[in-house]
């Protein structure tokens, strides 16, 4: 009976020793495949790379589109104009330089309306009335000119009581919001056609947004053709209309107290670079009694193919797609075949992640077309087109395709840590990473907290701390430079120095070195514990060339596993009872081993041991060896176990003798 028991739980070893066996196996193979794969994923990640960047760059790699959004800004917004003027009333402020409300009038009548209305651009000679509906010789006028503004409504902020007896405050108008915006019309309520429905509030102009506020849609709006301009049913110049209806405007009072807003818009069209810009000049009107000047100058490809060069780079697009699709097919292909958990492939995640981008752009992209579309566009009919919201979602898309661009070449430390020169630098990120985590945790509250203190002790002194938010950017910004300390001082004779000093002791010496010792410190650690740290390899490219190699010669790349519909793992050539009769024949070993002395059995095991050593010299590789080697301590243990057993057994022998 115990002789059975026994035997059944040496089977039960055996074979589960025989399954240990099988798992290593299973393991070197698994390595294989993986190493195969991403050797596969690297050759399409460099076609993808390459095609990526002709896609990005060919069209995007030239010096003029900033040029055209410089011209613009020159043009419209920081210069007067009047070193090319002859006639007196042209000339005027800059827009950068506007800080009354008079101001924004001798801009609109002067160097604006002169922009919009240039004759000659090439001739070098001084600008005259014209009308060529071109700007800067090149620049088309999509639509028209438009003017609008937002206000706020009477009596919408509280006065104190100590001052409602004050005679000179006979209203109070808030800053301001969607609540307290006034829709209802104001002004002289003339009935002149050309400027009118000024003092009228019209619901269908879009939204816009400054640095610092959002603008709901609507408001009170003017119009100025580019050309083919009209007054009392006669063809006039357009700079005769427009400086007529922007004299009335003024002498009515189309701008006062409750204004918030100007917003002066121009579309253009640029036919050599197929490009349509942007130009938003805005002027605030806060209740502090100030004008705040700013703008945006955008420029968009809102026709994107249209020459054989766009065409060929939508064939490229194309093919990215059809590499995006292929390496899908391949994760599936590998998730199935080798019944891989997803959770244990992080670097799959992150291709889901660049799928999911992809998926965005294309969609943005599409709303821009659509939004394009929808406006039927005419070069040759005067009115407004709504072109913001479009050049808004090209924005967006060239946007997400920046991030998609950043992530992908991100992407390039997935092969990297598989190179042996370049994974001491991943493994140095992925062992600091705790601690950092937990000093940028630490940084953000300082920088919390110098950014409260800031806005509460120099809000109302230094432009960098005027609001919380700013506040916090500046403070990051300051630990890399730009904090002056005769402003702080400035400010704050006492406090300033105070908040400066600490700030640079606090954000600067402290936190930034420790961010610095942290990373050496780990890689310090990481290159003491990888002692083989020179020495070359890159598994995804052996395997990948092996694969290769076996598949020009007609070999059958060999993969011993196999996967059913049920998920269990087949090994070919090891089923159920050839693992039995591995387990019987394991036993019989045991036995014979049983059956020997001490003498015999260690003899036994150094013949084996030097026949697994001669046969590791010849055939294995060295990191096989170095691990083969492991089992040195083993062999010793069971010397000093068989010298135990045989001291034991002449004890044995000596004790029976005696009796």
């Amino acid at each position: 009976m115990d002789k059975g028991t026994s035997s059944k739980r040496s089977a039960s070893r055996a074979t589960t020793s025989s399954k240990s066996i099988v798992k290593k196996k299973l393991k070197a193979l698994t390595e294989h495949a993986k190493n195969s794969r991403l050797g596969r994923e690297l050759v399409a990640h460099v076609v993808f790379v390459i095609i990526f960047c002709v896609v990005t760059l060919v069209p995007s790699d030239d010096p003029n589109y900033e040029a055209l959004s410089w011209s613009m800004q020159s043009v419209f917004l920081m210069e007067d104009h009047s070193q090319f003027n002859l006639n007196a009333s042209f000339t005027g402020t800059k827009f950068v330089d506007i800080s009354v409300v008079s101001d924004i009038w001798s801009w609109m009548k002067g160097p604006f309306m002169h922009a919009i209305y240039m004759q000659d651009w090439f001739r070098g000679d001084p600008w005259e009335v014209g009308d060529q509906n071109l700007v800067a010789g090149h620049n088309l006028i999509a639509g028209t000119v438009s003017m609008r503004q937002k206000r706020v409504q009477r009596a919408t902020c509280t006065v104190p009581q100590q001052f409602l007896g004050a005679k000179e405050i006979v209203d109070c108008a808030a800053d301001y919001s969607s609540k307290v915006e006034d829709k209802q019309g104001y002004g002289p309520f003339y009935t002149e056609p050309e400027w009118a429905k000024a003092y009228t509030f019209t619901s269908s102009w879009p939204s816009f947004s400054s640095g610092t506020k959002y603008y709901t849609s609507g408001g009170y709006a003017q119009e100025f053709p580019g050309a083919n301009c009209s007054l009392a049913n006669k063809t006039v110049p357009c700079i005769t209309l427009a400086e007529a209806v922007l004299g009335d405007l003024e002498s009515t009072g189309w701008i006062d107290y409750r204004t918030r807003v100007v917003l002066v818009e121009v579309f253009l069209y640029n036919p050599p670079l197929n490009r349509f810009v942007m130009v938003q000049a805005i002027l605030e009107l806060p209740s502090s009694g100030a004008v705040i000047p700013s703008y945006s100058v955008r420029t968009a490809k809102l026709i994107r193919y249209h020459s054989a060069q766009d065409f060929t780079i939508l064939g490229l697009e194309v093919t990215l797609l059809l590499l995006i699709a292929m390496d899908a097919l391949d994760k599936y292909l590998f998730f199935r075949n080798f019944d891989v958990n997803l959770r244990q492939s992080p670097w799959d995640i992150y291709d889901l992640f660049l799928y999911l981008l992809v998926f965005f752009i294309i969609v943005f992209r599409a709303v821009a077309a659509m939004k394009f579309e929808a406006l039927n566009f005419d070069p040759s009919v005067r009115i407004y087109y709504n072109l913001a919201d479009a050049v808004y979602w090209y924005d967006v898309a060239e946007g997400f395709l920046a991030v998609f661009a950043w992530f992908l070449w991100f992407r390039s430390f997935k092969f990297l840590n598989e190179l042996s020169w370049a994974r001491v630098i991943l493994q140095t990120l992925l062992r600091a990473a705790g601690p950092l985590l937990g000093l940028c945790l630490s940084g953000f509250l300082l920088l919390l907290a110098f950014a409260h203190v800031g806005l509460l002790a120099f809000g109302t002194e230094i432009h960098d701390l005027r609001s919380f938010g700013v506040a916090l950017a500046s403070c990051f910004r300051f630990i890399f430079g730009g904090m002056k300390y005769d402003q702080f001082r400035t400010a704050g004779p006492l406090l300033g120095p105070i908040f400066y000093i600490s700030f640079k002791v606090w954000m600067v010496l402290i936190m930034v070195r420790f961010f610095v010792a942290v990373l050496l410190d780990a890689y310090r650690e990481v290159m003491q514990e990888r002692k083989d740290r020179w020495r070359f390899s890159f598994p995804p490219a052996a395997a990948l060339a092996s694969d290769l190699v076996a598949w020009i010669r007609g070999q059958k790349v060999k993969t011993d596993v196999s996967v059913d519909a049920d998920n269990k793992h087949h090994f070919h050539g090891l089923n159920d009872s050839a693992l039995q009769d591995l387990a019987e024949h394991v036993e019989k070993k045991k036995r014979e081993i049983s059956e020997m002395d001490a003498r015999e059995m260690y003899e036994e095991l150094q013949g084996r041991i030097g026949k697994m050593q001669k046969h590791m010299d010849s055939k294995i590789s060295n990191i096989e060896k170095m691990f083969v080697t492991t089992v040195a301590p083993l062999v010793e243990t069971l010397d000093i176990l068989v010298r135990q057993q045989t001291e034991n057994a002449a004890l044995e022998h000596v004790r029976k003798t005696m009796e």
